[in-house]
């Protein structure tokens, strides 16, 4: 029953390249489109020629149709196999209905380079699958087309293999669409002037003037060298001091801190639903950076997940439990799903225990700057 499935989501249209945006106008230099049976994906990059001093915009829209579902790529897995680019930003936009009942889902992040040179952009794979309990209605005739995916196209690690002998309709209907490689230009900051960069010829030699006696002249320059030794010996002690006064706490008690402050706000009272669950979620996010060294609080949930499989420092209980709060979190911050009581009170408890579950005194943080800003913001009030 699924020889449909495999006829139509087996047909690679291709790659459609529209170039480089005019020079007067567009907001993307790089505009590349790809598709495969249901799925429509373009790239989109705001320039081919960058400086090292500079940040690029770089778009990921997939357009799906109804009755299936896509996951967007986990970009920063794909840059850290180069180490060329970083993300400095990003962005996720709530999905809009396209025309024909299609359903686009955006996302743009600001990459910063991280060396010169001529490199790309790396090619993304896009994961898309039938919801459960659709049918297609394509057409049966004609045998199916062999499969056109090439050796590369593996599927992510938190995906199960497929079996021997199950097609990719056959297996869990999910299907891979994989972009190609975009070439940009990094250029140094001395590219510019390299040219300038010569080595004038030798003067000719002239005479030296005569010698005059400045004896007085080393004894100031050996008292301002004294005193300098001096001021900077001063500044160091002083500085070192400084280091030592470093105020340091145990990651779960910066976490417990910040919950109190955010129970006594009585966001929940005021119904401000959303920001209650930004300001956990964020506090979960920074306690477990805080604790495993793992970089939650600028991932999205599917990023963080997808690493988070591939890590034994977190166990498989709290592994679950992180799965349950993340998707929950981004129902109502996305979906504006509206949780009832019970479940902001389930939430709220599901972060402490997971707190609870994983402290460890040795895991320290340094609270100065928080303990300062606190504490200048306690005295604003009172004046």
């Amino acid at each position: 029953m699924f020889l449909p499935v495999a006829v139509l989501l087996l047909s690679v249209a291709g790659c459609k390249d529209s170039g480089p945006a005019a020079a007067d106008g567009g907001e993307y230099a790089i505009e590349k489109k790809f598709e495969r049976g249901p799925l429509t994906v373009t790239v989109k990059v705001e320039r081919e020629t960058l400086s090292i001093a500079d940040t690029v915009r770089v778009r990921l829209e997939a357009v799906i149709d109804e009755g299936y579902e896509v996951t967007m790529p986990a970009v920063a897995e794909f840059l850290a196999k180069e180490n060329r680019l970083g993300i400095l930003d990003y962005q996720t936009e709530p999905d809009a209905l396209q025309e024909g009942n299609r359903l686009l889902a955006a996302r743009e992040y600001r990459l910063e380079p991280i060396v010169s040179g001529s490199y790309a952009i790396p090619a993304l794979k896009f994961v898309f699958r039938e919801k459960e309990g659709t049918a297609t209605g394509a057409d049966t005739s004609g045998p199916e087309p062999p499969s056109q995916e090439t050796p590369e196209q593996t599927p992510p690690k938190e995906e199960p293999d497929k079996t021997a002998g199950e097609t990719e309709g056959e297996a869990e209907k999910t299907y891979e669409l994989l972009t190609e490689a975009i070439g940009i230009k990094v250029t140094s900051l001395l590219d510019e002037q390299r040219g300038d960069l010569t080595i004038a010829d030798i003067k000719d030699l002239a005479s030296p003037p005569e010698t005059r006696s400045w004896w007085w002249l080393w004894i100031v320059g050996a008292l301002a060298g004294a005193g300098g030794i001096g001021a900077a010996v001063i500044w160091l002690r002083g500085r070192q001091q400084r280091k030592e006064l470093r105020i340091m706490q145990a990651a779960h008690e910066v976490a417990y801190a910040r919950l109190r402050r955010l129970t006594e706000e009585n966001l929940i009272e005021a119904g401000r639903i959303k920001e209650f669950y930004e300001r956990i979620s964020s506090i979960l996010r920074t306690y477990i950076e805080h604790r495993f060294r793992l970089r939650a609080p600028e991932r999205t949930t599917e990023e963080f997940l997808a690493e988070m499989q591939t890590t034994d420092v977190i166990g498989p209980e709290q592994k679950k439990m992180l799965e349950t709060f993340l998707q929950h979190c981004d129902l109502v911050k996305f979906a504006q799903y509206g949780p009832t009581p019970v479940e902001i009170q389930k939430t709220f408890d599901l972060t402490k225990g997971f707190i609870e579950a994983t402290r460890i005194s040795e895991k320290q943080v340094d609270v100065t700057d928080q303990i300062r800003k606190a504490e200048n913001e306690s005295l604003v009030r009172s004046a």
